[in-house]
């Protein structure tokens, strides 16, 4: 059986659309429409391009799908729109089915992990009503939701708001969770939002609610927050003070003492069950993830490469496979994108008139690039579902150049300065540089403690606080990466390198050949290794 799960907005707020196909149960394909578009999170936009590109990367077409699965299942309205964008750009609409927004989260997180048994947890702003579910899942008896977390009680939101008041704004979350360590945790946020029993307390009337939020760029706060604070919001390009610091350091501190709170809450309903799937927009929080992973309440816990709404459509395609009575496979890798042949790079680099070399290693050409010092973009096989490139659609650079963050900074992601880059390293390496407590961390979804080793040896990719947001890589998750790492340890003497993604800042990862050299040639990078063809500026 084929079902296509699809997630896509007919609302301006609606964002992050996708698509993913599973074929018997099994993640065939999964894309993103901003990638195609080329307009980062498509906000508004329903996934007609991402469709198109799954059915291509699964050598389907349209006729071959058996059934539709999206969420919404709150909206009465929701089902018919969706119908007719079906039947309007692809001719006809299968069986069709919404589920609701938390249970796509929880079924993209248990059926993704491959676990027997797991307590679920899935954590956003809000959606289909609500900002969470807790529940518990079997292979044999499927995902038994225990709570529903009403939006009014939303940890995402207020994340977002904080977000908002520091100057940001939608989907900069993560530069709040890397202003952080920079502060202090000694701005009371008590009024706002503190631990309680059964996770925590939040005050709503924080948030905006006359006029209701209708566009993704309006602040979330009311004034009553600037009156807590004590001070305006910082604007957006302002400089950032100790004041900006300790806000971001005290939010996301009580943000993880609140989740934890959640957590032992969960545990309490099954105690015993030692593996925890965790999805929604609050599972990007690597900071949060960390005090999971140390707190010795689990044994395994897998947050998926897509764990925001970006991830819908895989979980949508799972749920109508179990729906429909079939098995589920596990996604242990995320590269389920679209793929370029070799002969399409080819044509791209002629038709453009640009010198290449041809290399029979890639992963060797690579490393020899980054050990002599070179900034790479890494363009390679299937793009990889979920906000991070995680070894196909790469920045590449020495981790252990004290200098590099500053360069790829200044010449390719013009980023904030207080924002981290991240290593990937081999898998069996790790622990010499990292405290994973010999836990795979595949998609860069947890913040870890940084050994000496690696604070004295990568100082690229280690945080002010001593951490990193790691990859680790095995022949079995990635093997040429795998092989550029291992050619790069043999070649510069360390195991990692510093990984970010193919981009510019505020562009989509690049999807294309073309969209890969525009971006090479955009910026400040030094090499451009794209499928078996060597792309150069300058000698090195």
């Amino acid at each position: 059986m084929n079902v296509l799960g699809i997630h896509g907005g007919v609302t301006i707020n609606q964002h992050e659309p996708s698509a993913a196909i599973a074929v018997d149960g099994k993640i065939v394909a999964a894309c993103e429409e901003e990638r195609y578009l080329r307009v980062k999170s498509a906000y508004g936009h329903l996934p007609e391009r991402a469709i198109a590109a799954c059915l291509k990367q699964a050598a389907m077409t349209w006729d071959d799908i058996d059934m539709v699965v999206s969420p919404g299942a709150t909206y009465a309205d929701h089902a018919g729109r969706v119908r007719d964008f079906l039947r309007h750009t692809f001719g006809s609409c299968p069986k069709f089915e919404l589920v609701h927004h938390q249970a796509a989260h929880l079924a993209a997180a248990f059926y993704g992990s491959g676990y027997d048994t797991a307590l679920v947890l899935s954590l956003d702003a809000t959606g289909d009503g609500s900002c969470g579910f807790l529940a518990h899942a079997s292979r044999r008896d499927g995902i038994s939701v225990l709570e529903e977390i009403p939006t009014k009680r939303s940890i995402g939101f207020f994340y977002t708001m904080m977000t908002h008041y520091l100057g940001f704004t939608d989907g900069d979350e993560y530069k709040v969770m890397g202003l952080a360590p920079y502060g202090r945790p000694s701005v009371d946020l008590r009024r706002v939002i503190r631990p309680a029993a059964g996770g925590w307390q939040f005050d709503f009337d924080f948030i905006r609610s006359d006029p209701r939020p209708r566009s993704p760029f309006e602040p979330l706060y009311a004034a009553r927050l600037i009156e807590v604070l004590g001070r305006p919001n910082r604007r957006p390009g302002e400089p950032v003070d100790d004041f900006h610091r300790d806000v971001a350091c005290s939010a996301q501190r009580v943000f993880e003492e609140c989740l934890l709170n959640l957590v032992d809450d969960l545990i309490s309903r099954r105690p015993g069950v030692r593996n925890l799937c965790f999805a929604g927009g609050v599972a990007l929080n690597c900071s949060a993830n960390r005090r999971l992973l140390y707190s010795g309440k689990f044994d395994n816990i897998y947050v998926p490469p897509a764990a925001s709404d970006r991830g819908l459509a895989i979980g949508c395609a799972y749920m109508g496979a179990v729906g429909a009575g079939q098995g589920t496979w596990p996604l242990y890798r995320p590269d389920l994108g679209s793929a370029y042949a070799d002969d399409a790079v080819r044509g791209e680099l002629d038709a453009n008139g640009i010198p290449f070399e041809e290399t029979p290693d890639p992963a060797a050409a690579a490393a020899k690039l980054i050990a002599e010092g070179a900034i790479i973009g890494w363009y390679q096989g299937r793009s990889e579902i979920g906000a991070r490139a995680l070894g196909n659609r790469s920045v590449l650079a020495a981790a252990s150049d004290p200098a590099m963050k500053e360069k790829v900074n200044a010449r390719i992601k013009y980023r904030e300065e207080f924002r981290p880059f991240a290593p990937a390293i081999l898998h069996e390496a790790a622990a010499d540089y990292f405290k994973t407590t010999g836990a795979a961390l595949p998609f860069m979804c947890f913040t870890v403690d940084a050994t000496e080793k690696a604070s004295r040896t990568l100082k690229a990719v280690v945080h002010v606080d001593d951490t990193a947001r790691v990859q680790t890589v095995r022949s079995t998750d990635n093997e040429l990466f795998y092989a550029l790492l291992k050619n790069y340890a043999e070649d510069g003497g360390v195991p990692a390198v510093l990984n970010t993604s193919f981009n510019l800042k505020g562009q989509p990862i690049v999807e294309t050949p073309r969209d890969a050299l525009m971006t090479f040639f955009g910026c400040g990078l030094d090499a451009l290794v794209i499928g078996n063809h060597v792309v150069r500026k300058r000698s090195h």
